[in-house]
């Protein structure tokens, strides 16, 4: 029976609607296992509605399986064929993975070895246009070129994936590879195409043996993330430079999020707004669950005092001020950020399970640069209508507590 639009759409709605449905349990039942002591029924239960299961691989797996039947049922083929793009990781790498696996559930070899073959698009385009994906290939790397060199990297890496995607892709080789630095290893792809040539490619991703660090040496976080990560601390953080910092903060940001699925985002905010040095100055704290993991943020902010709305800058290097902050489960520190001059500190911390927000406890401290500034901040806390941040003070330090 030939479909129509309407029963197509309905249909896509429906598959939507089964899809979460299935992957819900896999983010968010609840996670008893991993339990402290109890003295009592009611502290267990106040446990269980604290704390829920990660979004792990099996999650992942499910949701592709089911946005593959969905395009499969409405267009009677897939999109994402039934079969894995074929990745090969190298012991070292490996290692790494399995150490992430064992100690947060996240399986980062498992998903990356079954990535889905998502080629056939690009199979079409090509075949339909009689592209020549060497020459095209050639073409979108020297535009990638060209435009890095004018400084617009976002618009060079657009062009350099677009370039690699319709190479199409036969099989990728993941390995660490040596570096002048001792015990540092760079993350190298060897790609090879369906059109027989190879390439490297380098997505500048750097990792330090003894210390466990994932960095990219543009000092703006991992494959353009505006990330870092701590693989033996499973932590991920944002360095100073993180791409973010050219976009500001407004409540826009935070709406998105709050609109979200729990299993992606699940924070909860404070904004402390102050006038300081003919400036409107903002800086708001989080804390809460994000994808796989949990932990906090403190944003330092300001604007001319002429602008209305919720938007404001990320502020200059002049105007980062000194912070340190702990994120913690009970007894459990999950994030131990020390002293930093930084406009965001954060940290996020994959384990095996996600936290509520009232679950976690922030302590901070953030050090002012004059009297007149500590005094306008601690004011703005006292203002808001909460009232469940504590602070004290020594000297310029403000040491918050939430």
């Amino acid at each position: 029976m030939k479909m129509t639009v309407l029963q197509r759409i309905l249909a896509l709605i429906l598959s939507i609607i089964l899809g979460i449905s299935a992957c819900t349990p896999a983010f968010a039942a609840p996670a008893p296992q991993q339990a402290p002591d109890m003295t009592s029924v009611s502290e267990y239960e106040a446990f269980i509605k604290q704390t829920q299961e990660q979004s792990a691989a099996p999650g992942f797996y499910r949701f592709l399986r089911t946005m593959r039947s969905v395009f499969r049922f409405l267009f009677g083929q897939s999109l994402m064929p039934d079969r894995n793009f074929n990745v090969q990781i190298d012991p070292l790498i490996d290692k790494y993975c399995a150490y992430i696996a064992a100690n947060s559930d996240l399986d980062v070899h498992k998903i990356l070895t079954n990535l889905p073959e998502t080629s056939k698009p690009a199979e079409l385009i090509v075949t339909v246009f009689h592209l020549d994906t060497a020459q095209l290939r050639e073409q979108m790397f020297r535009k990638r070129d060209e435009l890095w060199g004018q400084g617009k990297h976002t618009q060079a890496m657009i062009y350099y994936f677009l370039g690699v995607y319709f190479s199409i892709m036969d099989r990728c080789d993941v390995k660490a590879v040596d570096t002048d630095e001792p015990d540092v290893h760079e993350v190298v792809l060897y790609v090879t195409y369906r059109d027989g040539a190879k390439q490297e490619l380098r997505p500048g991703i750097f990792i330090n043996d003894v210390t466990g660090e994932c960095y990219n040496l543009d000092g703006k976080g991992m494959v353009g993330t505006g990330f870092n990560c701590s693989i033996y601390e499973l932590l991920v953080y944002a360095p100073v430079n993180a791409w973010m910092r050219d976009f500001g903060f407004c409540i826009w940001y935070d709406l998105a999020c709050y609109i979200s699925p729990d299993w992606m985002w699940n924070y909860t905010t404070r904004r402390f707004k102050f006038r300081y040095d003919g400036l409107d100055w903002m800086i708001q704290i989080w804390k809460g669950s994000y994808l796989i993991t949990n932990g906090g943020e403190i944003g330092i902010y300001n604007r001319d005092k002429s602008r209305i709305g919720t938007y404001y800058d990320c502020v200059s290097d002049e105007d980062m001020l000194e912070m340190s902050m702990t994120v913690s489960h009970g007894d459990e520190i999950l994030v131990d950020l020390p002293a930093a001059r930084h406009w965001w500190i954060n940290g996020f911390k994959m384990g095996k399970a996600r936290c509520k927000p009232s679950a976690l406890t922030m302590r901070a401290t953030i050090v002012m640069r004059d009297e007149a500034m500590r005094d306008a901040f601690c004011k703005a806390i006292d203002r808001n209508y909460r009232r469940d941040v504590k602070y004290t003070t020594d000297g310029l330090k403000v040491y918050l507590t939430w």
